[in-house]
Protein backbone atom coordinates (compact mmCIF):
# COMPACT_ATOMS: atom_id res chain seq x y z
CA UNK A 1 0.00 0.00 0.00
CA UNK A 2 2.92 2.36 0.60
CA UNK A 3 3.51 2.30 -3.15
CA UNK A 4 0.49 4.62 -3.31
CA UNK A 5 2.53 7.31 -1.52
CA UNK A 6 5.72 9.03 -2.64
CA UNK A 7 7.49 12.34 -2.42
CA UNK A 8 10.40 14.29 -3.85
CA UNK A 9 12.44 17.34 -2.99
CA UNK A 10 15.27 18.35 -0.66
CA UNK A 11 15.62 16.48 2.60
CA UNK A 12 14.19 13.22 3.88
CA UNK A 13 10.74 11.87 3.06
CA UNK A 14 8.57 9.98 5.52
CA UNK A 15 7.11 6.58 4.53
CA UNK A 16 3.94 8.32 3.34
CA UNK A 17 5.93 10.61 1.03
CA UNK A 18 5.67 13.76 3.16
CA UNK A 19 8.87 15.81 3.12
CA UNK A 20 10.33 16.54 6.54
CA UNK A 21 11.87 19.87 5.56
CA UNK A 22 8.61 21.06 4.02
CA UNK A 23 6.60 20.30 7.14
CA UNK A 24 9.30 21.84 9.31
CA UNK A 25 8.71 25.11 7.42
CA UNK A 26 4.92 25.03 7.49
CA UNK A 27 3.37 26.98 10.39
CA UNK A 28 0.35 26.04 12.44
CA UNK A 29 -2.65 27.22 10.38
CA UNK A 30 -5.43 26.95 12.93
CA UNK A 31 -6.40 23.42 11.95
CA UNK A 32 -7.29 22.45 15.55
CA UNK A 33 -9.35 25.56 16.28
CA UNK A 34 -12.72 23.96 15.33
CA UNK A 35 -12.22 21.37 18.10
CA UNK A 36 -10.53 23.68 20.62
CA UNK A 37 -13.28 22.99 23.19
CA UNK A 38 -12.04 19.42 23.68
CA UNK A 39 -8.50 20.44 24.65
CA UNK A 40 -8.82 21.17 28.36
CA UNK A 41 -5.71 22.51 30.06
CA UNK A 42 -3.85 19.71 31.83
CA UNK A 43 -5.42 16.91 29.78
CA UNK A 44 -3.20 14.32 28.16
CA UNK A 45 -3.40 13.86 24.40
CA UNK A 46 -2.23 11.01 22.21
CA UNK A 47 -1.37 12.54 18.84
CA UNK A 48 -1.36 9.94 16.06
CA UNK A 49 0.75 11.01 13.09
CA UNK A 50 2.41 14.08 14.60
CA UNK A 51 4.81 14.86 11.74
CA UNK A 52 7.23 17.64 12.70
CA UNK A 53 5.00 18.81 15.54
CA UNK A 54 3.02 21.68 14.05
CA UNK A 55 -0.02 20.64 16.08
CA UNK A 56 2.08 19.45 19.00
CA UNK A 57 3.39 22.95 19.61
CA UNK A 58 -0.13 24.31 19.73
CA UNK A 59 -1.28 21.61 22.13
CA UNK A 60 1.60 22.41 24.47
CA UNK A 61 0.85 26.13 24.23
CA UNK A 62 -2.73 25.39 25.30
CA UNK A 63 -1.39 23.64 28.39
CA UNK A 64 -1.90 20.01 27.39
CA UNK A 65 0.44 17.05 27.78
CA UNK A 66 1.28 15.46 24.44
CA UNK A 67 2.45 11.98 23.51
CA UNK A 68 3.30 12.18 19.81
CA UNK A 69 3.43 9.20 17.45
CA UNK A 70 5.02 9.06 14.01
CA UNK A 71 6.70 6.38 11.92
CA UNK A 72 9.40 8.74 10.65
CA UNK A 73 12.45 9.16 12.87
CA UNK A 74 13.31 12.36 11.01
CA UNK A 75 9.85 13.83 11.67
CA UNK A 76 10.00 12.96 15.37
CA UNK A 77 13.39 14.67 15.68
CA UNK A 78 11.60 17.98 15.02
CA UNK A 79 8.90 17.81 17.73
CA UNK A 80 9.23 19.91 20.91
CA UNK A 81 11.20 18.37 23.76
CA UNK A 82 8.21 18.78 26.09
CA UNK A 83 6.29 16.12 24.11
CA UNK A 84 6.87 12.39 24.54
CA UNK A 85 7.96 10.89 21.18
CA UNK A 86 6.85 7.42 20.06
CA UNK A 87 8.38 5.95 16.90
CA UNK A 88 5.78 3.54 15.48
CA UNK A 89 3.19 2.96 12.82
CA UNK A 90 -0.16 4.16 14.15
CA UNK A 91 -1.76 0.75 13.79
CA UNK A 92 0.94 -0.86 15.98
CA UNK A 93 0.92 1.54 18.93
CA UNK A 94 0.36 -0.19 22.26
CA UNK A 95 1.12 2.04 25.25
CA UNK A 96 0.40 1.40 28.91
CA UNK A 97 -1.10 4.87 29.39
CA UNK A 98 -4.66 5.91 28.57
CA UNK A 99 -5.56 9.38 27.34
CA UNK A 100 -8.26 12.02 27.69
CA UNK A 101 -8.06 12.78 23.97
CA UNK A 102 -6.80 10.82 20.98
CA UNK A 103 -6.10 13.04 17.98
CA UNK A 104 -6.15 11.69 14.42
CA UNK A 105 -5.59 14.82 12.32
CA UNK A 106 -4.08 15.37 8.89
CA UNK A 107 -6.97 13.53 7.18
CA UNK A 108 -5.24 10.22 7.90
CA UNK A 109 -8.69 8.64 8.21
CA UNK A 110 -8.95 8.92 4.41
CA UNK A 111 -6.30 6.22 3.98
CA UNK A 112 -7.17 4.15 0.87
CA UNK A 113 -7.11 0.86 2.78
CA UNK A 114 -10.31 0.09 4.69
CA UNK A 115 -8.47 -2.32 6.97
CA UNK A 116 -5.88 0.35 7.82
CA UNK A 117 -8.65 2.82 8.67
CA UNK A 118 -10.10 0.22 11.03
CA UNK A 119 -6.72 -0.33 12.66
CA UNK A 120 -6.28 3.43 13.20
CA UNK A 121 -9.59 3.52 15.05
CA UNK A 122 -8.74 0.40 17.05
CA UNK A 123 -5.54 2.09 18.22
CA UNK A 124 -7.64 5.00 19.47
CA UNK A 125 -10.00 2.66 21.33
CA UNK A 126 -7.08 0.92 23.05
CA UNK A 127 -5.76 4.19 24.40
CA UNK A 128 -8.83 6.22 25.37
CA UNK A 129 -9.93 6.68 28.97
CA UNK A 130 -13.55 5.63 29.64
CA UNK A 131 -14.83 9.18 29.08
CA UNK A 132 -12.22 10.13 26.53
CA UNK A 133 -12.79 11.70 23.12
CA UNK A 134 -11.46 10.75 19.71
CA UNK A 135 -11.01 13.71 17.36
CA UNK A 136 -10.83 12.83 13.65
CA UNK A 137 -10.15 15.18 10.74
CA UNK A 138 -11.25 14.15 7.24
CA UNK A 139 -10.79 15.55 3.75
CA UNK A 140 -13.74 17.59 2.53
CA UNK A 141 -15.41 15.04 0.21
CA UNK A 142 -16.71 17.81 -2.03
CA UNK A 143 -13.17 19.10 -2.56
CA UNK A 144 -11.95 15.60 -3.40
CA UNK A 145 -14.79 15.30 -5.90
CA UNK A 146 -14.23 18.63 -7.65
CA UNK A 147 -10.58 19.69 -7.22
CA UNK A 148 -8.89 20.43 -10.55
CA UNK A 149 -5.31 21.01 -11.61
CA UNK A 150 -4.22 24.48 -10.55
CA UNK A 151 -3.34 26.54 -7.51
CA UNK A 152 -4.73 25.13 -4.28
CA UNK A 153 -3.57 27.72 -1.79
CA UNK A 154 -0.70 29.44 -0.08
CA UNK A 155 0.70 29.09 3.42
CA UNK A 156 2.84 32.15 4.11
CA UNK A 157 5.78 31.65 1.72
CA UNK A 158 4.78 28.12 0.63
CA UNK A 159 2.61 27.92 -2.49
CA UNK A 160 0.56 24.77 -3.13
CA UNK A 161 -0.30 23.59 -6.64
CA UNK A 162 -2.32 20.52 -7.69
CA UNK A 163 -0.33 18.96 -10.54
CA UNK A 164 -2.33 15.78 -11.10
CA UNK A 165 -5.68 14.32 -10.08
CA UNK A 166 -7.42 11.10 -11.13
CA UNK A 167 -10.63 9.60 -9.78
CA UNK A 168 -11.30 5.89 -10.18
CA UNK A 169 -13.65 3.53 -8.33
CA UNK A 170 -13.87 5.57 -5.17
CA UNK A 171 -10.16 6.39 -4.96
CA UNK A 172 -8.69 9.81 -5.64
CA UNK A 173 -5.07 10.02 -6.75
CA UNK A 174 -3.31 13.36 -6.43
CA UNK A 175 0.10 14.95 -6.77
CA UNK A 176 0.69 18.25 -5.01
CA UNK A 177 3.66 20.56 -5.52
CA UNK A 178 4.79 22.81 -2.68
CA UNK A 179 7.10 25.69 -3.58
CA UNK A 180 9.03 27.95 -1.24
CA UNK A 181 11.39 30.73 -2.27
CA UNK A 182 14.38 28.37 -2.43
CA UNK A 183 12.96 24.85 -2.72
CA UNK A 184 10.19 22.69 -4.16
CA UNK A 185 8.65 19.39 -3.09
CA UNK A 186 6.03 17.02 -4.47
CA UNK A 187 3.72 14.63 -2.64
CA UNK A 188 1.79 11.89 -4.47
CA UNK A 189 -0.92 10.03 -2.58
CA UNK A 190 -4.20 8.14 -2.81
CA UNK A 191 -7.20 8.78 -0.58
CA UNK A 192 -10.75 7.51 -0.22
CA UNK A 193 -13.49 10.15 0.13
CA UNK A 194 -15.55 9.51 3.27
CA UNK A 195 -19.02 10.86 3.99
CA UNK A 196 -20.29 11.55 7.49
CA UNK A 197 -22.21 8.27 7.31
CA UNK A 198 -19.05 6.40 6.30
CA UNK A 199 -17.08 7.74 9.24
CA UNK A 200 -19.86 7.29 11.77
CA UNK A 201 -20.28 3.72 10.56
CA UNK A 202 -16.55 3.04 10.97
CA UNK A 203 -16.54 4.52 14.47
CA UNK A 204 -19.78 2.82 15.50
CA UNK A 205 -18.31 -0.56 14.59
CA UNK A 206 -15.50 0.20 17.04
CA UNK A 207 -17.90 1.03 19.86
CA UNK A 208 -18.34 4.80 19.58
CA UNK A 209 -21.91 5.99 20.14
CA UNK A 210 -21.92 9.81 20.22
CA UNK A 211 -20.74 12.08 17.40
CA UNK A 212 -20.39 15.85 17.16
CA UNK A 213 -19.35 17.38 13.83
CA UNK A 214 -17.35 20.58 13.87
CA UNK A 215 -15.75 23.12 11.53
CA UNK A 216 -16.29 24.38 8.01
CA UNK A 217 -17.36 21.57 5.73
CA UNK A 218 -17.81 19.43 8.87
CA UNK A 219 -14.26 18.24 8.50
CA UNK A 220 -13.94 17.27 12.17
CA UNK A 221 -15.84 14.78 14.26
CA UNK A 222 -15.58 14.28 18.01
CA UNK A 223 -16.54 10.72 18.98
CA UNK A 224 -17.10 9.20 22.40
CA UNK A 225 -18.18 5.83 23.69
Amino acid sequence: MRAAFSGSGPGAQAPDGCSVELYRRLPYLGELNPVREYFTRGANVLELGCGTGRHTRQLLEWGLRATSVDNSREMLAEIPSAAIPVLADIENVALAEHFDVVLLAGCLINHPSASTRQLFVQTAVRHLKPRGVLLVERHDPEWLRTAAVGTVGESEAVKIYLEFVDRDEGAVKMRLRYSDDDASWTHSFVVTPLSERDIEGLLSNAGFRAFAWRGAGRRWVAASM
